[in-house]
């Protein structure tokens, strides 16, 4: 009876801890009117990542790790992945935690950060196998962007902006209910400060 009390009562804490995050993050954003984005579709990247994103404002992802801390979150996600997780520093948002899934046998990584009353979600893969079509893949559109600048913006069809870009072996895809520019804009900054 007292082994189970020691394995309940911390569970039954974490249970309220999330419920309390799921609460603060399942505050409805405001609908973007399209970016730059012409197509989603043929992307399957970016339609896991809006679908990803609405799954962790309904509270249907739920983060394995919880903490604002980015080393602690990095260490959760080492050796776990065949690509560095990114878990950048942005001087406006604050880190949620994160979780780690596979689809079709490739690990994923996934981030939450919340920008005042927006929640930000980082969908991360590995670069090649997205970038060959291995599993997950991009609209020929997005892989000419990112092939010629690393960089790729625009809306998701549910009106969200939509960045996705590359650091070395990781290929990276954030969502939130701001413009693309503007979250590119709050990306390239911590990229900038080298803060990741």
């Amino acid at each position: 009876m007292f082994r189970q009390s020691v394995i309940i009562k911390p569970a039954i804490a974490f249970v309220l801890s999330f419920a309390a995050l799921v609460f603060f993050l399942s505050r409805p954003g405001s609908v973007i009117p399209p970016a730059t984005m012409s197509d989603a579709g043929g992307s399957e990247l970016v339609m896991q990542s809006e679908a990803n994103y609405q799954a962790v404002l309904r509270g249907e992802m739920l983060p394995q790790v919880l903490s604002d801390i980015p080393g602690r979150v990095r260490t959760f996600f080492e050796g776990k992945t065949e690509f560095p997780v990114m878990v950048p520093v942005m001087r406006e948002c604050t880190l949620v935690g994160g979780t780690l899934n596979e689809y079709h046998g490739a690990p994923l990584a996934h981030l939450v950060y919340k920008h005042g009353d927006q929640t930000i979600y980082l969908y991360q893969a590995c670069r090649a196998t997205v970038m060959k079509g291995e599993r997950i893949h991009l609209c020929p559109e997005a892989t000419r962007e990112i092939e010629r600048t690393g960089w790729y913006c625009g809306t998701t069809p549910r009106g969200d902006g939509i960045v996705v870009w590359t650091k070395g072996k990781t290929i990276c895809a954030a969502v939130a209910p701001m413009t693309g520019e503007h979250l590119m804009a709050q990306l390239a900054d911590a990229d900038h400060v080298g803060a990741w």
